[in-house]
């Protein structure tokens, strides 16, 4: 159970730290980088020319961004709300189960358009074509989100087997 108030409290605090300001700093460049497209420089590694040729294009892709961070943000969101139910002493209950599942399906989602975003992004803004087959935090999302639907499966499964048990007694 200490395990649970440590997580929880991390979990916590990374809300509190990184998603609540993330959230104000995502709504105010989603404004901002259609106010002043010159701002995008600064998460580009791009020649300004094609910056200052393809600026509607630029823009969408970090609007695809901010949407993805959002997601990201939302999924921080349903864990905590996840971890709650677990320190009511209720593992079993459907919404865990559901939280769990969209979680994996969300984290999936963000890793692939994520990795096909960085792949398109660098194909059309720097015309270089990279295939990064290493590490990369797009693929751990996609693992992680995979980890999350498996573990709402392993859930559902065993829901299922405590109610059996219970109407066996």
């Amino acid at each position: 159970m200490r395990k649970l108030i440590i997580l929880k409290s991390l979990i916590d605090f990374v809300w509190i730290v990184t998603c609540i300001p993330g959230i104000l700093i995502c709504l105010f460049l989603a404004v901002y980088m259609f106010v002043a497209p010159e701002s995008l420089n600064l998460f580009l590694d791009a020649d300004d020319s094609i910056i200052e040729t393809s600026v509607l294009s630029v823009q969408l892709f970090g609007l695809v961004f901010i949407v993805l961070g959002f997601v990201t943000i939302y999924c921080v969101y349903l864990f905590r709300k996840t971890l709650r139910y677990f320190q009511r002493v209720k593992p079993f209950h459907a919404d865990v189960i559901t939280n769990f599942y969209k979680i994996g399906y969300l984290l999936t989602g963000v890793g692939i358009i994520a990795s096909v975003l960085i792949f398109l992004g660098q194909l059309v803004f720097t015309s270089q074509l990279k295939i990064n087959l290493g590490l990369s935090p797009y693929l751990m999302l996609i693992c992680l989100g995979l980890f999350f639907m498996v573990l709402s499966e392993v859930f559902k499964v065993a829901k299922k087997a405590k109610e059996e048990n219970e109407l066996t007694v």
